[in-house]
């Protein structure tokens, strides 16, 4: 009987353990933690890398563009495009992320800079070496140790050198229900 009754106690306790289980589940899910949609991938044109994530665009508008316009990358997602032109007088439409995947290349550079207190240095792909655009960093923190933007710095990325995976994929998408019929 005692050997019966411990079975039946310890069925009891594992059903409460699980449940317990269970209900301690359900209120971690309620707990409303946000989630981080990501909503496009920003890719290099020339090899697919990815660079960067829509959701880390933002915009901040350069005293020196010649121009901007908004540009709608995703369904949720519109960035400010500026036009700037270099000293050699060569222009590029720029729109600006917070984060980029940029090989190691030069040192930050102080003079002929397009937002006014910040030091530059070009940003590559990493996989193709084709020119992304380039890094900012504010010129306090600009420092020969320091590789890659900090949180206060952010990257400009060049429009015509980067596109969406989700327009990659639509075009893939077209394709083959081109296949299909």
């Amino acid at each position: 009987m005692k050997c019966n009754q411990k079975h039946k106690f310890m069925r009891i306790s594992l059903i409460v353990f699980i449940v317990s289980l269970f209900a301690y589940g359900v209120r971690a899910e309620d707990s409303n933690e946000e989630e981080t949609v990501i909503e496009d991938f920003f890719i290099c044109r020339t090899c697919g890398n990815d660079v960067s994530v829509a959701n880390l665009a933002f915009d901040r508008y350069s005293p020196l563009a010649l121009s901007a316009t908004n540009h709608t990358f995703t369904d949720t997602r519109s960035v400010l495009v500026q036009e700037v032109q270099n000293p050699l007088g060569i222009r590029f439409h720029i729109f600006l992320v917070k984060q980029a995947s940029c090989a190691k290349i030069h040192p930050w550079t102080f003079k002929s800079t397009w937002f006014p207190g910040y030091a530059w240095k070009v940003c590559v792909c990493p996989k193709c070496h084709t020119l992304l655009g380039w890094m900012f960093e504010p010129v306090e923190s600009a420092t020969a140790e320091l590789s890659f933007p900090s949180n206060a710095g952010f990257y400009a990325l060049i429009f015509q050198n980067i596109i969406t995976e989700g327009y990659v994929n639509s075009l893939l998408m077209k394709e083959k229900a081109l296949r299909d019929n």
